[in-house]
């Protein structure tokens, strides 16, 4: 057994170290240890895996989301969110930071991607910080810790892909991750307001810029009136209720109101007048790209999940974690950790694809519940994310922006350690996760 590990550990790593894609290294490492250690008659099994898997219903969950996301980034949905947001909090000490929070965490609600979200604010809010005078490592450092909320939040594609791979509720996931994803929001808006009334610097020292803004605030009072902004923020928020109100109800399916999302979201986008063919033709591409890059990273991990659990690793794992007479939460700290490394060198998805089937049924058999495991897994992928000096999200904002790696790192860290403070409370308050999908 030891052999037949090393050998999986070795193919697998090694074809990831040299740039495969996840997907196909997942697949192409199925494959070897079926050709090695079993009857090649098996390859078989991977067909039928790929044919049920594509055409599976639930696999229509994650491309209308993603056509639903797209959609309203097309629409510069983030924009008009940040806009009116801005004004309203215009008077606060820091309000613009405080705006981009929010903002993020109502535009999670709509993309369920992290780097989508970060990108999407990044490019509007950290140019407009920096104008008025935010200090540079501050504004990326807001702005990162907001995209995390794009995969807590839902409708969550790393959700999806959980629900998926480990035959759970989607819906009950979804509704898992509404107060986690609150709770991480307010601890950080906490922060922020927190963290520029102790060092005032960061907002910038001069006088004339905060003056300069609030003119021009002013103006922009004068141009678009209180109505105009209510035309802008609602559409959304209402498509939000739709969504996730349908789920918690039981009206509709994950699948219907994935279906529901997108429609709302492609009529949003016209009714505003920002709809082009080009756009449109870019909206679909987009959505296939990703589409196809999820169903090929369910097929290969589910492959390879097959063949663990044939050669009966899984059960030899389990084994010897149970085992080892570490206490439980020994164990789920050091599989914490682990999470927390994967998520800076890999996507959320791939992260969750490669992991979970190895060590989910070894959690559940030490008592975890699996809706609370989904939503842990995630905010530690949404903690490696933003973790200096290799979460993917920092590359995201330095490609958008032209803030320095260096200050981009500076300003994340200490959003990293407000993220695990809400990791250690749904740790030890699990019901947090655990009440809405009770009551639904």
């Amino acid at each position: 057994m030891l052999v037949v590990v090393l050998a999986l550990l070795v193919i697998l790593l090694g074809t990831i170290l040299i740039g495969t894609p996840v997907a196909f290294a997942l697949g192409f490492s199925a494959v070897v240890l079926i050709i090695l250690y079993m009857d090649p008659s098996q390859l078989m099994q991977i067909g039928s895996i790929a044919f049920s898997q594509s055409t599976s219903m639930n696999q229509l969950v994650a491309p209308l989301f993603i056509l639903m996301a797209e959609a309203l980034a097309q629409g510069n949905i983030a924009r008009d969110i940040f806009m009116v947001l801005s004004k309203w909090l215009r008077r606060i000490n820091g309000g613009l930071a405080l705006s981009t929070m929010l903002a993020s965490t109502v535009f999670a609600a709509l993309c369920g991607s992290s780097p989508a979200t970060a990108a999407a604010m990044g490019r509007i809010s950290i140019k407009e910080m920096k104008k008025r005078g935010y200090r540079q490592d501050f504004a990326a450092g807001v702005v990162a810790a907001g995209g995390t909320l794009g995969i807590m939040i839902p409708p969550s594609i790393s959700l999806v892909i959980f629900g998926i791979i480990t035959e759970n509720s989607i819906a009950k996931l979804f509704m898992a991750g509404v107060l986690p994803g609150i709770l991480i929001s307010t601890l950080l808006c906490i922060f922020i307001l927190f963290i520029v009334k102790i060092k005032p610097e960061l907002l910038g020292e001069d006088d004339r810029q905060k003056n300069e803004y609030k003119n021009e605030v002013t103006l922009n009072l004068e141009k678009i009136t209180p109505v105009k902004d209510l035309l802008l923020i609602t559409p959304p928020i209402i498509l939000i209720f739709i969504v996730l109100g349908s789920l918690y109800s039981g009206i509709t399916t994950p699948t219907e109101a994935a279906g529901f999302g997108s429609i709302g979201a492609l009529l949003i986008v016209i009714f505003s007048g920002r709809m082009s063919v080009n756009g449109f033709t870019g909206i679909m591409s987009a959505t296939a790209r990703t589409s196809s890059m999820i169903l090929f990273l369910i097929i290969g991990g589910m492959a390879l999940s097959y063949v663990v659990s044939y050669l009966g690793i899984a059960q030899k794992i389990s084994d010897l974690i149970v085992g080892s007479n570490l206490s439980p939460w020994m164990i789920m700290t050091l599989i914490y950790v682990l999470w927390f490394v994967l998520g800076c060198l890999m996507d959320p998805l791939s992260m969750i694809v490669l992991t979970v089937p190895f060590i989910y049924p070894t959690l559940l058999e030490l008592g975890f519940n699996p809706l609370w495991l989904g939503i842990v897994s995630t905010l530690c992928v949404e903690i490696g994310m933003i973790t200096p000096p290799v979460g993917l999200n920092l590359f995201v904002l330095k490609a958008i922006s032209d803030v320095p790696m260096g200050k981009i790192m500076a300003g994340a860290f200490p959003f990293v350690l407000v993220l695990v403070i809400g990791l250690i409370i749904l740790s030890v308050f699990p019901q947090i996760c655990l009440y809405l999908p009770s009551r639904m």
